[in-house]
């Protein structure tokens, strides 16, 4: 290894400055929490899809140290994206020939990999170096989470602190756009927000596509930098992948049909391959963060179906780079892939003619939520909310933000803007109508709206 590698990816051991270019323009929402944990013993670990801001993160966090005193030389930099090598050798030539001094007499010294699961054996090295040198802190990043959970939680299990980095949020995302809309506004906000909305899901939440207009340079991004990598590169030297063809047919099928329920058998006859095969390569593309996927909701038990999961794209930008410019989107897919990217949820419901998008445990309490884009029937939502025991839930839609009673059910109806830009406020607002007076709710939505 030569000293001028080290130099090219830590030039503020030269000039004593981060590039703003290389900081980002705006600090991430959880950046806070993330910076916390910088003087923690336990290793930091940020893992996530590609280009979603991993690297920016770090380099926010360098900058930020030496804007405290840290000396330059003190925080070392690398990534194993770039060029392979062994993590002790790279080590042990910085501590060796920049450090230039005991471990123990350096003080807090700080050292960042990146994408460190591309690194041989990256979990056994880090321990070995942690475990002997308490002043070393160790901030990691990765992309491929099945290497990453199971070398935090096996060999490094007690030493290490996991922090997801996610796609743009679309609130993140409005406030890059420079506007500023609080909940308190939001009813205000449709023509604001409406806009805004169609291009957060064509850019699909990539901090650098903020600022891109063209749809074919979008598209051409998220293909080529984000879906082609994982499939070419991510998946097949995670898992030992040869069978190429199988991996970018199954892509294809499963990107191109948001909320498709997977019939493994069918699937496996329809493709020439044993059921085995397949249900592990969906496996594979659900931890490289390719696609997500919700079981089958069973009232009355504590668990969902294993059999019968509904998958969708991990961003609904996958689903849109794949259509031709003149190819019209599945907008009411679209919106439930949106829903499920702004809440974390586990199931849907489907039983006989009966099928609820999405059902949300939370606080001990059951909500169905359904998504529609276009007309629907209000009596037949609430007629299958009764069918898993509710009588009340959520209704995405595209305009109306309302509290309705139908029978005995109230229907919360929400926009989908709305629930994307403030969904966590929307949900206690919702769930806190179990706690107020009769009327109560309606009454504060009017108080939003005022």
């Amino acid at each position: 290894m030569e000293k001028q590698t080290l130099y090219r990816f830590n030039e503020w051991w030269l000039n004593g400055i981060v590039r703003p270019e290389l900081t980002g323009k705006f600090e991430r929402e959880n950046y806070k929490e993330i910076k916390k944990r910088i003087e923690d013993r336990q290793i930091l670990l940020l893992y996530g899809l590609r280009r979603v801001g991993k690297t920016t993160t770090m380099y926010r966090l360098i900058s930020d140290l030496m804007k405290a005193g840290v000396k330059p030389t003190n925080i070392f930099y690398f990534s194993f994206d770039e060029v392979s090598w062994d993590i002790e050798e790279v080590l042990s030539f910085y501590l060796g020939n920049i450090l230039r001094m005991p471990i123990s007499e350096a003080g807090s010294v700080y050292i960042f990999l990146d994408e460190i699961q591309k690194a041989k054996q990256w979990e056994n090295r880090i321990k070995i170096f942690y475990d002997l040198y308490a002043n070393l802190k160790f901030v990691l990043s990765g992309s491929a989470s099945l290497n990453i959970l199971r070398g935090s939680t096996e060999t490094l299990a007690g030493r290490i602190f996991l922090i997801k980095i996610d796609p743009l949020s679309f609130h993140e995302f409005v406030a890059l756009k420079g506007r500023t809309v609080t909940f308190e506004k939001l009813q205000f906000a449709s023509d604001i927000l409406r806009p805004l909305f169609a291009e957060y899901v064509e850019m699909g939440g990539f901090p650098e596509l903020v600022d891109e207009t063209d749809s074919w340079k979008i598209r051409t991004y998220i293909r080529s930098i984000v879906i082609d990598r994982i499939i070419t590169g991510d998946i097949p030297q995670e898992f030992g992948i040869r069978d190429m063809d199988l991996l970018k047919r199954l892509m294809e099928i499963l990107l191109q049909s948001p909320g498709m329920i997977v019939n493994v058998d069918k699937l496996a006859s329809s493709l020439g391959r044993n059921r085995i095969t397949i249900s592990n390569f969906i496996s594979y593309m659900e931890y490289a963060f390719l696609i997500k996927s919700v079981g089958n909701y069973r009232p009355g038990t504590s668990s969902a179906s294993r059999k019968l999961k509904k998958v969708y794209p991990y961003l609904p930008a996958f689903y849109t780079s794949l259509l031709s410019l003149t190819e019209r989107q599945d907008t009411g897919k679209v919106f439930e892939n949106i829903v499920l990217n702004s809440v974390k949820l586990e199931y849907y419901y489907r039983s006989g003619t009966t099928e609820i998008d999405f059902v949300l445990k939370i606080n001990g309490r059951i909500v169905p939520m359904e998504v529609k884009s276009g007309h629907y029937d209000i009596k037949e939502v609430a007629k299958a909310f009764n069918r898993i025991g509710q009588n009340s839930g959520i209704l995405i839609t595209q305009d109306s933000y309302d509290m309705v009673q139908t029978g005995n059910a109230k229907i919360f109806l929400c926009p989908i803007e709305f629930f994307a830009m403030y969904p966590d406020e929307l949900l206690n607002q919702f769930l806190s109508q179990g706690r107020e007076e009769p009327g109560m709710f309606h009454a504060s939505l009017d108080k939003i709206r005022n």
